[in-house]
């Protein structure tokens, strides 16, 4: 009873992915036909450019030919980029769409490779379960592989997979990059996007799950969102840098982190505060936090605690102030011997 259950299951979840992988071969040929509209006006402008360009050649217009030239090898770029992208998809063996029978076996050697199978019929998803990822000696925990059924055919415009992290162990400074590949839930595929593509395209949904997990398995410094050797690491709020959190400086007037060169410590209170709730004192020219600045009530410039007397006045108009008394009194002096 349970076999035919499950039986019953697969068959349904078999015409699913059979009904999106037929809305994909036809989204497939409408943006070949895409392709090729933008590859032909590439074409048109190329012959244009050439005419112009043959042109100012005969007319010795040699300031308009470099422009043209310099136009056409910009054009020349694009051009190499769609006839590229015109070739992946105009391959006749990515058109190949597998019968109910050869789906209904792909489901269930995925069983058998990974154990078990999540179907969601409600979200019209499918997902696995990968074993605890462990890149030079950094633990990133389990990840689900999951496939959404309905965005199967959008292949061409977004992913239809995400790769969520189970036990997330994320970099220190941004907690969207579960794995030094995957931010946001979106695997950086690197070489493996044609081989994913064509999985998907041609219903080899186990080959697809086993490429994921290939890349997951594997660590490339020069492709990451960010290093292992940064991944305990914490990004400066200031000028954005990634430290270790033996480097981090917690400024505890706006409660961020910041790197040794964007923090320093208040004078006065001892206090570790970032460049941007600290100031310089115009006296004594040591950082202060702002707690610890004052105002003279004189001048009513910005000075520390410490450079302004106990009424509040800095040197310069404490000075000020004994030189207006000593004037005061000694023309008071010269009025009483008059």
């Amino acid at each position: 009873m349970k076999k035919r259950k499950k039986q019953r299951k697969l068959i349904r979840l078999s015409n699913l992915l059979l009904d999106s992988l037929k809305k994909l071969n036809g989204s497939r040929l409408k943006q070949i036909q895409t392709v090729m509209d933008e590859f032909n006006e590439k074409c048109l402008e190329t012959i244009k450019d050439k005419h112009l360009f043959d042109t100012a050649v005969e007319k010795n217009w040699l300031i308009g030919a470099e422009s043209i030239r310099s136009r056409i090898e910009r054009n020349l770029n694009d051009f190499s980029q769609h006839l590229q992208r015109f070739k992946e998809l105009i391959n006749s063996d990515e058109a190949v769409t597998p019968n109910l029978i050869d789906i209904f076996k792909e489901l269930l050697q995925i069983e058998q490779e990974f154990g078990k199978l999540n179907i969601n019929f409600k979200e019209k998803t499918i997902s696995v379960m990968t074993e605890d990822i462990v890149l030079d000696d950094t633990s990133l925990g389990p990840f689900e592989i999951r496939l959404f059924i309905n965005q199967l055919a959008k292949l061409y415009e977004d992913s239809p997979y995400r790769v969520i992290a189970i036990e997330s162990n994320p970099a220190g400074n941004n907690s969207e990059v579960t794995h030094p590949h995957v931010s946001g839930e979106r695997l950086c595929e690197g070489d493996g996007h044609v081989a994913i593509r064509a999985a998907l395209e041609q219903g080899r949904f186990n080959d697809f799950f086993m490429l994921i997990i290939s890349i997951l398995r594997t660590y490339n410094p020069d492709s990451a969102y960010i290093s292992l050797e940064d991944w305990e690491g914490r990004g400066c709020y200031d000028c954005g840098d990634t430290i270790s959190q033996d480097e981090c400086y917690y400024c505890e007037k706006c409660d961020r982190e910041f790197c040794p060169q964007c923090s320093t410590y208040c004078r006065v209170c001892e206090t570790t505060v970032c460049l941007g709730c600290s100031s310089e004192c115009q006296e004594c020219h040591e950082p202060v936090c702002v707690d610890c600045m004052n105002t003279c009530v004189d001048c009513e410039e910005k000075y520390c605690k410490n450079c302004l007397n106990e009424e509040g006045l800095c040197k310069n108009c404490e000075l000020e102030r004994k030189e207006n008394e000593n004037e005061e009194l000694h023309s008071e002096k010269a009025d009483a011997e008059v």
